[in-house]
């Protein structure tokens, strides 16, 4: 499971090729528009860490 900084981490080295608006986006992660909607998909990633979300496999004795 990724962490919500290993998402984010991964977004930065995909070699996107977006528009918005008729005009190029060059850095997606950081823009103003984009960056809410990331954040909101990332905080899942953050969930998923949570104890709530997790429990301890019978097999292995990890956190999953």
């Amino acid at each position: 499971m990724k962490t919500k900084e290993e998402y984010i981490a991964s977004l930065r080295k995909l070699k996107l090729e977006v528009y918005m608006f008729g005009e190029r986006v060059n850095n997606v992660v950081d823009h103003p528009i984009i960056r809410p909607s990331m954040n909101a998909v990332a905080a899942t990633y953050e969930l998923a860490h949570g104890d709530v979300m997790t429990a301890t496999s019978h097999l292995t004795g990890k956190r999953i």
